[in-house]
């Protein structure tokens, strides 16, 4: 270890191991953080909040790709109904990435073939753009699965369902498969719409890391968060929805997650941006 490095963990008071146990943790996002990317960051806090810095990272919960896929495989797996053999189905089956093209539905849509196997050309009839629904003249023993990658407080999913409505115009069972969710946006989007929602991972109101049932930090400490938060994201300092979460996937960090963690601009650095090149702040 050369002599900058010792320094570097000393006014950090990071040590080499959880250095190096964090770095190979984060592997798995898309520009993983690099021992020297994790020190940038942590040299944002003063040292007296160094400790609570390190608390954060040891809070982050990653999804990988391999993750998202099991999980996108175990949904399919589990819907009534469903089958690869065409008469062994109940209704028909469609697949739809939620949004438009661009939008992460259909990135994530790509990945949820890939785990159940439905990549081949045969199987591309079943996946149809939102606005085509309307002309598949759906009925009640019909089934659509709306695929997206995250849903931290529901509001999205509650907006856009009247639009869904309108597009299925039927009974037509309406599944919403999500890499994970959290409780909250659970019970907002049940209550709120039609959709029948499955995440193989539910995140509960103790990882929402400013709230009262969340004991990572004190009262103090949080407070202390959120004015790094104020300075990573004036608008948003707990994250979009005051969400206050540390939940990564491997290909994007949801804005639901606390923005010390995925701001990337001039006056503030991260470990798993969103934008991966500097934006203004």
């Amino acid at each position: 270890m050369s002599e900058g490095n010792i320094v570097s963990a000393v006014q950090l008071q990071a040590s080499e191991e959880q250095l190096a146990k964090w770095e190979t943790r984060f592997r798995p996002y898309r520009r993983h953080p690099s021992r020297d990317c994790l020190i940038a960051w942590l040299k944002q806090f003063d040292e007296k909040h160094q400790t609570i810095a390190h608390r954060v990272l040891d809070s982050v919960i990653l999804l990988s790709e391999d993750d998202i896929l099991q999980g996108y495989k175990g949904t399919l797996e589990s819907l009534p109904g469903w089958s690869k053999k065409s008469d062994e189905r109940v209704g028909r089956w469609f697949f739809v990435g939620m949004g438009d093209a661009g939008e992460s539905g259909q990135a994530m849509l790509r990945l949820f073939r890939e785990a159940n196997g439905l990549v081949a050309d045969r199987w591309q009839s079943l996946c149809v753009m939102p606005r085509e629904l309307p002309g598949l003249a759906l009925k009640a023993v019909d089934s659509v699965v709306f695929v997206d990658d995250f849903a931290g407080s529901g509001q999205q999913m509650v907006n856009y369902w009247p639009i869904i409505e309108e597009l299925v115009a039927s009974e037509a069972r309406c599944y919403l498969a999500l890499s994970a969710t959290t409780s909250r946006a659970e019970a907002e989007i049940r209550a709120k719409t039609e959709f029948d929602i499955r995440a193989p991972v539910v995140l509960q109101e103790k990882d929402n890391l400013f709230s009262d049932e969340c004991d990572t930090f004190t009262d103090e400490e949080k407070l202390v968060l959120e004015g790094y938060g104020k300075r990573a994201s004036k608008s948003q300092p707990r994250g979009f929805g005051d969400c206050g979460l540390a939940i990564v996937l491997s290909h994007k960090t949801p804005n639901n997650s606390v923005p010390v963690l995925h701001a990337n601009h001039a006056n503030w650095v991260s470990p798993f941006p969103r934008q991966l090149i500097p934006v203004a702040a």
